[in-house]
């Protein structure tokens, strides 16, 4: 009679011991890391990285920051001291600082060798579970310091006439993406020619150059009788879905656009103002040449 009784006790011991588990296996399903990191940092300046997890202290582990393949930083808690390295240290392009908690790092001064995919991973002590952010993409750039400059050779055109127009941008690292558009629209790629860039000598900086070529047209004019063009140069050339550009310069001209000449109405006027003395002067100056 007692067997039912034992076996009774051994479902419920099981049952206890599975609890403990069963949540831990629970917080592991739910563990959330992400990388909080600047896609887009200024030459010079300090990057912030953070490492944002869901792991509670008591179950805290170890934080490990990587560029690429290679670790840069670990934070390890039950060890003395906790930190790997144990002081602000220089690596690729930047000097590292860190905190206490090891959730953050700082990178003073970055320079170009700075660029590079982070990552971060968090572990728990129980059960023993790491998860991975997802990696963050950072570049150094060095932005544009004006807007660029706008060339053609004149400020008034004739409707049938080919316009042309030089736009450059200031120096900057990467070169900077140029974009053309008239009254507000974006150009046709087809009417632009990218020419090759041209490199600053001061902290690898380069100028980008692009001419405008396009026909005038009435449409152009519109009813005030001016063109707009504006020349936009962008780091980077295209964002992604979630990206915006990380530096934007735009310069606007505006050029003054009159109709081409009506040669039919020119010439009837012309008829209009000769004389019938002057129609027969011609006549009979054709006459002597026409037998």
């Amino acid at each position: 009679m007692q067997r039912p009784v034992v076996g009774h006790w051994r479902k419920i011991l099981l049952l206890v011991y599975s609890l403990p588990l069963f949540s831990y296996a629970t917080l592991a399903d739910h563990m959330n890391v992400q990388l909080i990191a600047p896609q887009y940092i200024t030459h010079g300046s300090t990057a912030i990285l953070l490492c944002n997890h869901t792991v509670t202290d008591d179950l805290l582990h170890k934080i490990e920051f990587m560029k690429g393949e290679k670790r840069i930083f670990q934070y390890i808690k039950e060890r003395n001291p906790p930190y790997i390295p144990d002081k602000p240290v220089y690596i690729d392009g930047a000097k590292m600082e860190f905190s206490k908690n090891g959730t953050t790092i700082k990178l003073h001064n970055v320079r170009y060798e700075a660029s590079g995919i982070y990552c971060c991973e968090v572990t728990m002590t129980t059960p023993i579970y790491t998860a991975s952010a997802d990696p963050v993409q950072m570049k150094v750039i060095f932005p544009q310091s004006e807007n660029p400059r706008i060339t053609f050779k004149k400020s008034v055109y004739v409707v049938g006439e080919s316009l042309e127009a030089n736009c450059s941008s200031s120096p900057a690292h990467p070169v900077p993406y140029i974009t053309w558009f008239i009254n507000g629209e974006e150009v046709d790629i087809a009417l632009v020619t990218h020419y090759p860039h041209t490199s600053y000598h001061k902290n690898h900086l380069m100028f980008a150059t692009a001419k405008l070529k396009v026909e005038v047209s009435a449409l152009h004019a519109g009813q005030n009788g001016h063109l707009e063009i504006s020349c936009q140069a962008t780091i980077p050339a295209f964002p992604t879905h979630h990206e915006q550009f990380a530096d934007i310069k735009k310069k606007t001209v505006s050029v003054q656009i009159i109709p081409a000449p009506d040669v039919t109405s020119s010439a009837a006027i012309l008829i209009r103002e000769l004389t019938l003395s002057t129609i027969l002067c011609i006549l009979s100056a054709m006459h002597e040449f026409i037998p």
